[in-house]
Protein backbone atom coordinates (compact mmCIF):
# COMPACT_ATOMS: atom_id res chain seq x y z
CA UNK A 1 0.00 0.00 0.00
CA UNK A 2 1.63 3.23 -0.88
CA UNK A 3 2.54 6.07 1.66
CA UNK A 4 -0.05 8.87 2.64
CA UNK A 5 1.49 11.73 2.25
CA UNK A 6 -0.25 14.26 4.74
CA UNK A 7 -0.76 17.60 2.98
CA UNK A 8 1.47 20.88 3.81
CA UNK A 9 -0.81 23.89 3.91
CA UNK A 10 1.88 27.20 3.18
CA UNK A 11 0.59 30.14 4.94
CA UNK A 12 1.59 33.38 3.65
CA UNK A 13 2.78 31.88 0.40
CA UNK A 14 3.08 35.42 -1.13
CA UNK A 15 6.70 35.93 0.34
CA UNK A 16 10.14 34.75 -0.45
CA UNK A 17 10.15 32.38 2.61
CA UNK A 18 6.75 30.88 1.67
CA UNK A 19 7.55 30.52 -2.08
CA UNK A 20 10.99 28.86 -1.25
CA UNK A 21 8.85 26.30 1.25
CA UNK A 22 6.45 25.41 -1.14
CA UNK A 23 8.98 24.70 -3.55
CA UNK A 24 10.93 22.72 -1.34
CA UNK A 25 7.97 20.45 -0.05
CA UNK A 26 7.04 19.99 -3.60
CA UNK A 27 10.10 18.84 -4.66
CA UNK A 28 9.64 16.20 -2.27
CA UNK A 29 6.83 15.09 -3.85
CA UNK A 30 4.61 16.32 -0.90
CA UNK A 31 1.31 17.82 -2.02
CA UNK A 32 0.86 21.84 -0.94
CA UNK A 33 -2.23 24.40 -0.45
CA UNK A 34 -0.80 27.78 -0.62
CA UNK A 35 -2.68 30.27 2.07
CA UNK A 36 -1.65 34.24 0.51
CA UNK A 37 -2.89 37.83 1.65
CA UNK A 38 -2.44 38.52 -2.09
CA UNK A 39 -2.73 35.78 -4.55
CA UNK A 40 -1.81 38.44 -7.03
CA UNK A 41 1.67 38.69 -5.97
CA UNK A 42 4.40 37.19 -7.97
CA UNK A 43 4.83 34.28 -5.31
CA UNK A 44 1.58 33.02 -6.41
CA UNK A 45 2.30 32.15 -9.58
CA UNK A 46 3.99 28.87 -8.44
CA UNK A 47 3.14 25.54 -9.89
CA UNK A 48 4.39 23.77 -6.84
CA UNK A 49 0.93 24.47 -5.07
CA UNK A 50 -2.51 22.54 -6.32
CA UNK A 51 -4.37 24.92 -4.71
CA UNK A 52 -3.82 29.24 -3.95
CA UNK A 53 -6.45 30.41 -1.22
CA UNK A 54 -6.69 34.05 -0.28
CA UNK A 55 -7.09 34.51 2.89
CA UNK A 56 -5.72 37.50 5.23
CA UNK A 57 -2.82 35.72 7.31
CA UNK A 58 -2.53 38.31 10.29
CA UNK A 59 -6.53 38.05 11.30
CA UNK A 60 -9.38 35.61 12.84
CA UNK A 61 -10.04 35.46 9.01
CA UNK A 62 -7.03 32.41 8.99
CA UNK A 63 -8.05 30.74 11.61
CA UNK A 64 -11.37 30.56 10.17
CA UNK A 65 -10.38 29.59 6.57
CA UNK A 66 -8.15 26.39 8.44
CA UNK A 67 -11.22 25.17 10.27
CA UNK A 68 -13.34 25.70 6.52
CA UNK A 69 -10.44 23.50 5.21
CA UNK A 70 -9.83 21.08 7.16
CA UNK A 71 -13.25 19.58 6.32
CA UNK A 72 -11.48 18.27 3.31
CA UNK A 73 -8.64 16.09 4.78
CA UNK A 74 -8.60 12.55 6.20
CA UNK A 75 -5.11 13.12 7.17
CA UNK A 76 -4.29 15.61 8.95
CA UNK A 77 -2.24 17.95 6.82
CA UNK A 78 0.75 20.38 8.17
CA UNK A 79 0.86 23.53 8.82
CA UNK A 80 3.97 25.88 8.01
CA UNK A 81 3.74 29.49 8.57
CA UNK A 82 5.73 31.77 6.92
CA UNK A 83 5.45 34.92 9.08
CA UNK A 84 5.72 36.12 12.29
CA UNK A 85 1.73 37.33 12.48
CA UNK A 86 0.72 33.64 11.16
CA UNK A 87 2.89 32.39 14.07
CA UNK A 88 1.10 33.98 16.78
CA UNK A 89 -2.51 33.02 15.33
CA UNK A 90 -1.63 29.13 15.07
CA UNK A 91 -0.26 29.69 18.86
CA UNK A 92 -3.33 31.41 20.09
CA UNK A 93 -5.88 29.31 18.50
CA UNK A 94 -3.80 26.15 19.04
CA UNK A 95 -6.37 23.99 21.41
CA UNK A 96 -8.31 24.22 18.39
CA UNK A 97 -6.25 23.43 15.24
CA UNK A 98 -4.63 20.31 17.00
CA UNK A 99 -7.59 18.37 16.66
CA UNK A 100 -7.54 19.09 12.53
CA UNK A 101 -3.63 19.87 11.66
CA UNK A 102 0.04 19.03 13.09
CA UNK A 103 2.24 21.73 13.69
CA UNK A 104 5.24 22.38 15.12
CA UNK A 105 5.20 25.27 17.05
CA UNK A 106 6.58 25.93 20.73
CA UNK A 107 4.28 26.96 23.90
CA UNK A 108 3.55 30.67 24.20
CA UNK A 109 6.03 31.48 26.95
CA UNK A 110 8.27 30.60 25.04
CA UNK A 111 6.93 32.52 21.82
CA UNK A 112 7.10 35.39 23.67
CA UNK A 113 10.51 35.32 24.99
CA UNK A 114 11.87 35.05 21.46
CA UNK A 115 9.32 37.14 19.53
CA UNK A 116 9.30 39.66 21.67
CA UNK A 117 12.70 41.97 21.92
CA UNK A 118 12.03 43.36 24.86
CA UNK A 119 11.99 40.00 26.87
CA UNK A 120 14.58 38.58 24.42
CA UNK A 121 17.65 41.03 25.12
CA UNK A 122 16.80 41.32 29.22
CA UNK A 123 16.72 37.46 29.27
CA UNK A 124 20.30 37.29 27.30
CA UNK A 125 21.45 40.55 29.33
CA UNK A 126 20.93 38.47 32.56
CA UNK A 127 22.15 35.45 31.57
CA UNK A 128 25.55 37.02 29.96
CA UNK A 129 24.98 36.38 26.48
CA UNK A 130 26.51 38.76 24.23
CA UNK A 131 23.87 41.62 23.15
CA UNK A 132 24.99 45.51 22.40
CA UNK A 133 24.14 47.91 24.33
CA UNK A 134 20.10 47.73 24.58
CA UNK A 135 17.77 50.51 26.35
CA UNK A 136 13.77 50.14 26.58
CA UNK A 137 12.22 53.73 26.02
CA UNK A 138 8.89 54.10 27.88
CA UNK A 139 8.59 57.84 27.19
CA UNK A 140 10.14 60.78 26.07
CA UNK A 141 11.89 61.50 29.11
CA UNK A 142 13.37 57.88 29.08
CA UNK A 143 14.84 58.49 25.84
CA UNK A 144 16.70 61.68 27.44
CA UNK A 145 18.66 59.56 30.00
CA UNK A 146 19.26 57.23 26.81
CA UNK A 147 20.75 60.18 24.57
CA UNK A 148 23.41 60.40 27.66
CA UNK A 149 24.45 57.25 27.64
CA UNK A 150 24.30 55.54 24.35
CA UNK A 151 26.77 56.37 21.71
CA UNK A 152 25.87 56.83 18.15
CA UNK A 153 25.02 55.92 15.52
CA UNK A 154 22.46 53.59 17.25
CA UNK A 155 19.46 51.79 15.85
CA UNK A 156 15.97 52.03 16.66
CA UNK A 157 13.78 48.54 16.29
CA UNK A 158 10.11 47.97 17.33
CA UNK A 159 9.43 45.09 19.68
CA UNK A 160 7.64 43.49 18.17
CA UNK A 161 7.48 42.89 14.17
CA UNK A 162 4.24 44.19 13.03
CA UNK A 163 2.71 44.86 9.47
CA UNK A 164 2.08 48.37 11.11
CA UNK A 165 6.02 49.56 11.19
CA UNK A 166 6.65 48.76 7.33
CA UNK A 167 3.82 50.89 6.62
CA UNK A 168 5.54 53.44 8.08
CA UNK A 169 9.35 52.81 8.22
CA UNK A 170 10.89 51.39 4.68
CA UNK A 171 13.61 49.47 7.07
CA UNK A 172 13.38 46.78 10.11
CA UNK A 173 15.82 48.61 11.99
CA UNK A 174 16.20 52.68 11.82
CA UNK A 175 19.83 53.83 12.02
CA UNK A 176 20.36 57.11 13.56
CA UNK A 177 23.17 59.22 13.86
CA UNK A 178 22.60 61.85 16.58
CA UNK A 179 20.64 63.11 18.83
CA UNK A 180 18.33 64.96 16.84
CA UNK A 181 17.26 61.88 14.64
CA UNK A 182 16.91 59.69 18.02
CA UNK A 183 14.31 61.72 18.76
CA UNK A 184 12.04 62.50 15.53
CA UNK A 185 12.27 58.83 15.36
CA UNK A 186 11.11 57.60 18.43
CA UNK A 187 8.47 60.71 17.72
CA UNK A 188 7.47 59.13 14.61
CA UNK A 189 7.63 55.36 16.20
CA UNK A 190 5.48 56.72 18.98
CA UNK A 191 3.05 58.38 17.05
CA UNK A 192 2.68 55.06 14.94
CA UNK A 193 1.43 53.50 17.92
CA UNK A 194 5.02 51.23 17.91
CA UNK A 195 6.88 50.07 21.03
CA UNK A 196 10.43 50.12 20.48
CA UNK A 197 13.99 49.26 21.47
CA UNK A 198 17.20 51.53 21.07
CA UNK A 199 20.73 49.66 20.35
CA UNK A 200 24.33 50.52 20.22
CA UNK A 201 24.83 50.29 16.03
CA UNK A 202 27.71 47.66 15.69
CA UNK A 203 30.13 48.40 13.36
CA UNK A 204 31.05 46.33 10.14
CA UNK A 205 29.89 45.55 6.42
CA UNK A 206 27.04 42.78 5.22
CA UNK A 207 29.68 40.06 5.30
CA UNK A 208 29.85 40.60 9.17
CA UNK A 209 26.88 39.25 9.64
CA UNK A 210 26.09 35.71 10.54
CA UNK A 211 22.98 33.13 11.22
CA UNK A 212 22.43 29.68 12.66
CA UNK A 213 19.19 27.91 11.58
CA UNK A 214 18.44 25.51 13.73
CA UNK A 215 15.53 22.24 13.87
CA UNK A 216 14.50 20.90 17.65
CA UNK A 217 12.71 17.70 17.41
CA UNK A 218 9.66 16.37 19.52
CA UNK A 219 11.81 14.99 22.28
CA UNK A 220 14.13 18.61 22.44
CA UNK A 221 16.73 17.47 20.68
CA UNK A 222 19.10 19.23 18.36
CA UNK A 223 18.33 17.99 14.98
CA UNK A 224 20.05 20.66 12.66
CA UNK A 225 22.23 23.45 13.16
CA UNK A 226 23.23 25.38 9.96
CA UNK A 227 25.79 28.23 9.53
CA UNK A 228 25.40 31.00 7.32
CA UNK A 229 26.85 34.72 6.70
CA UNK A 230 25.42 37.39 4.33
CA UNK A 231 27.54 38.74 1.96
CA UNK A 232 25.03 41.80 0.98
CA UNK A 233 21.71 42.61 1.56
CA UNK A 234 18.64 45.05 0.45
CA UNK A 235 18.19 47.27 1.79
CA UNK A 236 21.79 47.74 2.71
CA UNK A 237 22.84 48.14 6.69
CA UNK A 238 19.43 47.17 7.48
CA UNK A 239 17.72 44.57 5.23
CA UNK A 240 17.69 40.98 4.21
CA UNK A 241 19.86 38.92 2.33
CA UNK A 242 20.38 39.00 -1.11
CA UNK A 243 23.46 37.21 -1.12
CA UNK A 244 24.56 34.76 1.49
CA UNK A 245 27.17 31.94 1.89
CA UNK A 246 27.24 28.73 3.79
CA UNK A 247 29.94 29.30 6.33
CA UNK A 248 31.69 27.44 8.82
CA UNK A 249 31.73 29.45 12.14
CA UNK A 250 31.98 27.43 15.58
CA UNK A 251 31.23 30.70 17.81
CA UNK A 252 28.16 31.38 16.02
CA UNK A 253 27.49 27.84 16.84
CA UNK A 254 28.76 27.85 20.33
CA UNK A 255 26.67 30.56 21.33
CA UNK A 256 23.52 28.97 19.70
CA UNK A 257 23.86 26.10 21.53
CA UNK A 258 24.49 27.55 24.71
CA UNK A 259 21.35 30.38 24.31
CA UNK A 260 18.75 27.52 23.07
CA UNK A 261 19.95 24.43 24.94
CA UNK A 262 18.50 26.32 28.64
CA UNK A 263 15.15 25.89 27.13
CA UNK A 264 13.20 22.78 26.07
CA UNK A 265 11.30 23.17 22.86
CA UNK A 266 10.34 21.68 19.55
CA UNK A 267 11.10 24.68 17.16
CA UNK A 268 12.04 25.77 13.51
CA UNK A 269 13.84 28.97 13.62
CA UNK A 270 17.49 31.53 13.73
CA UNK A 271 19.73 33.27 16.07
CA UNK A 272 21.05 36.14 13.64
CA UNK A 273 24.59 37.91 14.71
CA UNK A 274 27.14 40.38 14.16
CA UNK A 275 30.44 40.54 13.97
CA UNK A 276 31.94 44.15 15.52
CA UNK A 277 35.08 45.10 13.18
CA UNK A 278 37.07 46.55 15.56
CA UNK A 279 36.84 43.85 18.33
CA UNK A 280 36.15 40.81 16.44
CA UNK A 281 33.39 40.07 19.10
CA UNK A 282 29.92 38.28 18.34
CA UNK A 283 26.65 39.90 19.32
CA UNK A 284 23.35 38.66 18.74
CA UNK A 285 21.08 40.56 16.85
CA UNK A 286 17.95 39.15 16.31
CA UNK A 287 16.40 35.38 17.21
CA UNK A 288 13.25 34.11 14.16
CA UNK A 289 11.11 31.54 15.75
CA UNK A 290 8.56 29.23 14.82
CA UNK A 291 8.27 29.48 11.25
CA UNK A 292 11.28 28.65 8.36
CA UNK A 293 13.32 31.66 7.69
CA UNK A 294 14.44 33.66 4.25
CA UNK A 295 17.49 31.18 3.41
CA UNK A 296 15.69 28.04 3.72
CA UNK A 297 16.08 26.86 0.20
CA UNK A 298 19.88 27.44 1.37
CA UNK A 299 20.14 24.94 3.89
CA UNK A 300 18.27 22.86 1.64
CA UNK A 301 20.38 22.89 -1.30
CA UNK A 302 23.59 22.39 0.79
CA UNK A 303 22.03 18.87 1.53
CA UNK A 304 20.36 19.32 5.03
CA UNK A 305 16.70 18.55 5.03
CA UNK A 306 15.04 21.26 7.38
CA UNK A 307 11.70 21.14 5.68
CA UNK A 308 11.43 17.80 4.84
CA UNK A 309 12.63 17.36 8.86
CA UNK A 310 10.01 19.58 9.49
CA UNK A 311 7.54 17.98 7.99
CA UNK A 312 7.71 13.96 8.96
CA UNK A 313 8.30 15.17 12.87
CA UNK A 314 5.28 17.19 12.57
CA UNK A 315 3.37 14.20 11.17
CA UNK A 316 5.30 11.37 13.53
CA UNK A 317 6.78 9.91 10.73
CA UNK A 318 10.32 9.04 10.46
CA UNK A 319 12.86 11.86 10.01
CA UNK A 320 14.92 11.56 6.79
CA UNK A 321 18.83 10.73 7.70
CA UNK A 322 21.57 13.47 6.66
CA UNK A 323 24.66 13.82 7.66
CA UNK A 324 24.57 17.57 9.03
CA UNK A 325 26.24 20.67 7.05
CA UNK A 326 29.13 19.96 4.78
CA UNK A 327 30.42 23.31 4.74
CA UNK A 328 30.01 23.35 0.52
CA UNK A 329 29.98 26.66 -0.34
CA UNK A 330 26.77 26.69 -1.92
CA UNK A 331 25.42 30.56 -2.11
CA UNK A 332 22.27 31.40 -1.94
CA UNK A 333 20.69 34.32 -4.22
CA UNK A 334 17.79 36.79 -4.44
CA UNK A 335 19.01 38.29 -7.58
CA UNK A 336 16.47 41.19 -8.03
CA UNK A 337 17.71 42.35 -4.64
CA UNK A 338 21.13 41.53 -5.33
CA UNK A 339 21.44 43.52 -8.35
CA UNK A 340 19.61 46.57 -6.22
CA UNK A 341 22.64 46.23 -3.51
CA UNK A 342 25.28 45.79 -5.98
CA UNK A 343 24.56 49.33 -8.09
CA UNK A 344 24.02 50.75 -4.70
CA UNK A 345 27.29 49.58 -3.58
CA UNK A 346 28.64 50.26 -7.13
CA UNK A 347 27.37 53.82 -7.01
CA UNK A 348 29.23 54.27 -3.45
CA UNK A 349 32.52 53.18 -5.09
CA UNK A 350 32.79 50.16 -3.10
CA UNK A 351 31.86 47.49 -5.56
CA UNK A 352 33.00 47.14 -9.67
CA UNK A 353 31.27 44.71 -12.04
CA UNK A 354 33.61 42.53 -12.36
CA UNK A 355 33.85 42.49 -8.12
CA UNK A 356 30.08 41.62 -8.50
CA UNK A 357 30.51 39.00 -11.44
CA UNK A 358 33.09 37.39 -9.07
CA UNK A 359 30.83 37.27 -5.79
CA UNK A 360 28.44 35.07 -7.47
CA UNK A 361 30.92 32.71 -8.41
CA UNK A 362 30.49 28.87 -7.04
CA UNK A 363 27.06 26.47 -6.60
CA UNK A 364 24.01 28.40 -5.67
CA UNK A 365 20.92 28.40 -4.68
CA UNK A 366 18.37 30.70 -6.05
CA UNK A 367 15.11 32.09 -3.90
CA UNK A 368 12.91 33.38 -6.97
CA UNK A 369 14.83 32.18 -10.51
CA UNK A 370 13.81 28.69 -10.83
CA UNK A 371 13.94 26.76 -14.46
CA UNK A 372 11.11 24.33 -13.08
CA UNK A 373 9.20 26.70 -11.61
CA UNK A 374 9.99 30.18 -13.69
CA UNK A 375 6.65 32.23 -13.24
CA UNK A 376 7.46 33.74 -10.29
CA UNK A 377 10.73 35.23 -11.18
CA UNK A 378 8.95 36.62 -14.94
CA UNK A 379 6.27 37.79 -12.93
CA UNK A 380 8.70 39.96 -11.24
CA UNK A 381 10.69 41.33 -14.13
CA UNK A 382 7.58 42.33 -15.77
CA UNK A 383 6.39 44.05 -12.53
CA UNK A 384 9.52 46.08 -12.01
CA UNK A 385 9.92 46.78 -16.12
CA UNK A 386 6.15 48.15 -15.83
CA UNK A 387 7.01 50.18 -12.75
CA UNK A 388 9.90 51.33 -14.63
CA UNK A 389 8.27 52.55 -17.60
CA UNK A 390 5.36 54.24 -15.75
CA UNK A 391 8.23 56.38 -13.65
CA UNK A 392 9.96 56.86 -17.06
CA UNK A 393 6.14 58.13 -19.00
CA UNK A 394 5.28 60.55 -15.57
CA UNK A 395 8.85 62.03 -15.88
CA UNK A 396 8.53 62.93 -19.60
CA UNK A 397 4.67 64.62 -18.95
CA UNK A 398 5.39 65.79 -16.58
CA UNK A 399 8.37 68.12 -18.78
CA UNK A 400 6.35 68.34 -21.18
CA UNK A 401 3.55 69.71 -18.68
CA UNK A 402 6.48 72.57 -17.59
CA UNK A 403 7.57 73.21 -21.42
CA UNK A 404 4.00 74.02 -22.15
CA UNK A 405 3.83 76.36 -19.11
CA UNK A 406 7.38 77.83 -20.27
Amino acid sequence: MPLIRPTAIVIKLDCVTGLDTARILSRHEIPVIGIADNPKDYCCKTTSCKEIISCSTTDKNLLDTLLNLAKRFEAKPVLFPCSDESVLILSENREILKEFYNFVIPDADVLDLYMNKRNFYRYSRENGFPIPATYFPSNVTDLEDIIKRASFPCSIKPVMKTPNWYKHFNHKVVKVMSPEELSESFVKCSSAGESVIVQEWIEGTDSDLYSCIFYYNEDYNQEILFTSRKLRQWLIDSGDASLAQEWRNDSVLEITEELLGRIKFRVIGSIEYKQDSSSGRYFVTEPNIGRPVSRIGLVEDAGVLIIQTMYCDASGLPLPSHEGQLYGDVKWILLRNDVLSAWTYYKKGELSLWGWIKSLHGEKSYAVLSVRDPLPFITLIYMDLSRLCKRFLRRIYKRLVRSTQN
